[in-house]
């Protein structure tokens, strides 16, 4: 008979450990650790079933604990990298959106972009209390987004509406493009001009 056929049951192992390399959801890190709580799934004769690592995962980096199954790992990953050379109220907004990623809050990351970029319209310049398309446009009529970037704006417009004004649930794909796009924003006008300084 199948194995398909026979109970399975979990157990925790601190000492047989079976490898697991991921991206640390704390500080970022790649790592591979064999270090933690391993979750072996027996069959009913005793045998481990796992092909792949799960269980608690420690990261040689930072030391804090990962847990990782079945392709699920908690914490999850922030997506996009980190920005230098920010104001702080516009790198919390940004690191909020890369957050709220990690756990699958992707029309929560639409949200925070959007309002990112009404952060940074004002920190350009911008009036404040004004409507989104007003701080969308700005950015673009005064040059703070490429001229190739046309498209992208487009997108800003029609996701930020999408998510504010009608009932629909944002894709991880929508999510991802959002913070691309705040990522380059966010580099071109603060962290490059930054590098630039310090070498002049």
């Amino acid at each position: 008979m199948s194995d398909l056929y026979y109970e399975t049951s979990y157990r925790w192992n601190s000492e047989e450990i079976m490898e697991a390399t991921y991206k640390c959801g704390y500080c970022g890190s790649k790592i591979t650790s064999d270090e933690g709580m391993y979750l072996g799934e027996l069959s009913s004769y005793g045998q481990n079933k796992n092909s792949l690592p799960q269980g608690v995962f420690i990261c040689t980096n930072c030391k804090l604990p990962s847990f990782i199954y079945n392709g699920i790992q908690v914490p999850g990953i922030n997506f996009g990298n980190s920005v230098n050379n920010i104001p702080d109220n516009v790198n919390s907004v940004y690191e909020e959106a890369r957050k709220s990623f990690s756990v699958g809050a992707y029309t929560g990351v639409i949200l925070l972009c959007r309002k990112l970029l009404m952060h940074v319209g004002v920190n350009f310049g911008a009036e404040e209390n004004k409507n989104f398309v007003y701080y969308v446009n700005y950015l673009k009529d005064n040059h703070y987004v490429s001229q190739n970037s046309g498209e992208w704006i487009d997108s800003i417009r029609k996701f930020g509406n999408v998510a504010t004004h009608q009932i629909v649930v944002n894709t991880k794909e929508d999510a991802e493009k959002m913070i691309k796009f705040c990522e380059m924003l966010l580099k071109m006008n603060y962290e490059y001009p930054a590098l630039m300084n310090e070498e002049n």
